[in-house]
Formats: C-alpha cells, structure tokens, sequence
C-alpha cells in the first residue's frame, strides 16, 4: 500500500468496498413482489434469498479470512469482487426461484471474500483510539449505500424492470474494484504458511475478545431481523407502497450515520469500551420499548426502529477496533469470525422470526429486544475486570 495515501483516500476507498453489501441487500427489497411474481413464486421465497445472502457472505469470510492474512490483501479483493460482479450479472437472466437463491449464495460469497479485508486493511495501518474513529468514518460514509439503496430500487423498477437492479449492482462492483485497484498500489507481501484452524483458535480463545465479539452479534442481529422483515411490517402492515417504504427505510440508514458521526468526534476524548456499553444499554431500552410499542401506530414505531437501528453507530466501530486489537497479525482471520457469527445469526434470527409470523409485530418486535438485552448483559457480565484502552484483563 502506497504511504502517499492520504486519510481521506483511505477513508473513501475502504468505504466503497464496504458499500457493496448493503447494495446488494437494500437496493432489490422493494422489488420483491415483481421478483416473486416473475418468478411464479411468493415474496416469503424470495425472503429466503436473504438469508442465503447472509449464510454466503459469513462463509465467504470464513473463507477468505485466512487466505488474506497469509497472501494479502489485493488479491482476494480482486477475486472476491470479480465473482460478486459476474453472479450480479448472471442473476438478472436467471427464470427461476431455486436458481436466484443459488446465485444470491454465490455473490454473496464472493462479496465475503473481498469485504472481510476492510477491517483487516484499517487494523493493519491504525490501532486504539484511531482505529475506532476511522472505522466510524468509514461507517459514516458507507452508509449512504443502504440510504440511497432503497430509493434506487424504486426508482429503477419505475423505468426497468427488476433485473436491471442486479445490473447495476454488477456495475458498481466493476467499479470499486477499479477504484480500490487504483488508490491501492500493489505492494510485495512475503507469503506465510495458511493456518485457518490455528487463527481461528487463537481468536475463539481469547475471553474478552469473543465477549466483544459476541455481545456486538447479538446486537446487530436486531438489524438483520428487521431487514429480513421490513418489507412485511411496513408494506403489508402498515400497507405503505414502495417510494414511502423506501423513504421510511432511510430515516434508519440516516440515524445510524448521526450516531456514528457523533461517535467518531467523542471518541477523541471517551474510550471506546466506554461508548459501547453506553450504545449497548441504549439499545436494549430501545428494544423494550419498541416491543411495548408493537401495536402503535407507524409514527411511533417507525421511528423507534430507526433509534434501535442508529444506536449501532456507537456499538459496530467501537466493537471491532477493541476485538481487533488483541490479533495485530491476524486481523482479517478474525473479522472473518465476527462476520461469520454477524451474518449466521443474524439470518438465524430473522429465520425464527419468520417462523413464528402470525401476521403481528409481536415475533419480530420480541426478537429484537431478546437479542439486544442479551447482548448488553452479556458485556457487563463478561466485561468485568477490563481496563479500557489497555485492553488487558486484571
């Protein structure tokens, strides 16, 4: 890597990588019904396509996690993005259900394997404090992704048809890989023995890292069992149509870029544990309130969606910079853990969720508060003894 680049160019290029995963989640949920229609097929089965998606994209990392730590960085960047884009291309021709769910496992893969490096290149260049500010900043951009996403579906079905959003998914890769080839010169790595069950041990062992881990899993698998479910709690119960849904959606895109906007200027001066506890606490008080809240109006529930949501901003960069910490040498092996169990559970939940549908908020609402007072719990309790920023264990 060039040491010419500045901040900023590492900033907008890291996050362009990242952006690809909320596209290809976000961008094609308003066109679910088209999909499902085409497909001679019911939108629970294109639900299904998500979830495949998350499984892909865990094994994706599982995968490329250790691969990267050995070889470097750029190449699995440019085979893990090149297989995103040619899956993208090939979903928008494909005329069957079993055939999407396939190809969504597919680019979901390849995505896996080009973004487990994004964590990995930060830890590489930063550490402590710093680390945690850039990871917000990357955040704060990438997050324009699954505001904008959303929108763009409606808008593109409003001219095209729904292949085109796959298209343009394709597209986009096609370019981030060209910008992230441009802005990060190839530098000679000396090649180290591949030892994916020893990385592996070493960060499943380690106590207070799988507490970090663990506790930020368990809070940001609410999200995903929202996004598993938005379509059915706000089109079909709150009957809105897609521009209102898509505009909806971004109000929770939005406030997660406030909070970690705000969490990348505090962190100067707080430590990082400090503000994820206070985010985790946030959340499960978000949590309890949105199930109390289950059966209020859209103006009430909307809007506690969208805090429970945002309160993440404080709890995603301020999690990973201290789990990454304690593995200098193999950063990509585990951020490949904590996607593996980021995206595993988080489709599990949104499974059970599913599962106990019975045409009520009750599943969903009860979901996300389980997970995130189970996540605050289990970072006081497992969390005693830590010393901030020193990150040692007394």
């Amino acid at each position: 890597m060039s040491h010419t680049l500045t901040e900023r160019q590492i900033v907008l290029t890291l996050a362009s990588l990242s952006a690809i995963t909320p596209l290809a989640i976000d961008m094609y949920l308003p066109a679910f019904p088209a999909i499902a229609l085409d497909l001679h097929s019911a939108i629970p089965h294109v639900e299904i396509s998500l979830s495949l998606f998350f499984f892909g994209m865990a094994m994706g990392q599982l995968f490329g996690g250790p691969i990267s730590d050995a070889y470097g960085r750029r190449p699995m960047i440019l085979i893990g993005l090149s297989v995103f884009a040619l899956s993208s291309f090939m979903l928008s021709i494909t005329n069957s259900i079993e055939m999407f769910w396939v190809l969504r496992a597919l680019q979901s893969f390849g995505g896996g394997i080009a973004t487990v490096n994004v964590s990995a290149i930060v830890r590489d260049r930063f550490e402590g404090k710093e680390s945690a500010r850039i990871f917000s900043m990357i955040a704060m951009i990438m997050l324009m992704a699954p505001l904008l996403a959303p929108t763009l579906g409606s808008l593109i079905l409003k001219f095209f048809e729904w292949e085109a959003i796959f298209i343009g998914m394709g597209c986009y890769t096609l370019f981030a890989l060209a910008f992230y080839l441009f802005r990060f010169p190839s530098i000679k790595k000396e090649r180290t023995k591949i030892t994916p069950i020893q990385n592996y041990k070493t960060v499943l062992s380690h106590k207070l890292a799988m507490v970090f881990i663990v506790s930020q899993i368990l809070c940001s698998s609410g999200m995903y069992t929202f996004i598993t479910s938005s379509s059915f709690i706000y089109m079909e119960h709150f009957h809105l149509k897609a521009t209102p849904f898509a505009l909806i959606f971004a109000l929770n895109v939005t406030l997660m870029m406030f909070f970690g906007r705000l969490n990348a200027s505090i962190v100067k001066t707080k430590d990082p544990f400090v503000l994820l506890r206070m985010g985790t606490i946030i959340q499960a008080l978000l949590g309890i309130l949105l199930f109390s809240a289950q059966n209020a109006p859209i103006y009430i529930v909307a809007p506690l969606i969208g805090l429970y949501i945002g309160i993440l901003g404080f709890i995603f960069s301020n999690s990973i910079a201290l789990t990454l910490e304690f593995f200098p040498t193999i950063s990509a092996s585990a951020n490949a853990i904590i996607g593996v169990l980021q995206y595993s559970v988080g489709a599990f939940m949104g499974f059970v969720a599913s599962s106990f549908h019975d045409g009520t908020l009750f599943p969903i609402t009860g979901v996300m508060m389980m997970v995130s007072l189970c996540g605050v719990l289990l970072l006081m309790i497992g969390s005693k003894g830590y010393i901030p920023h020193h990150g040692r264990v007394a």
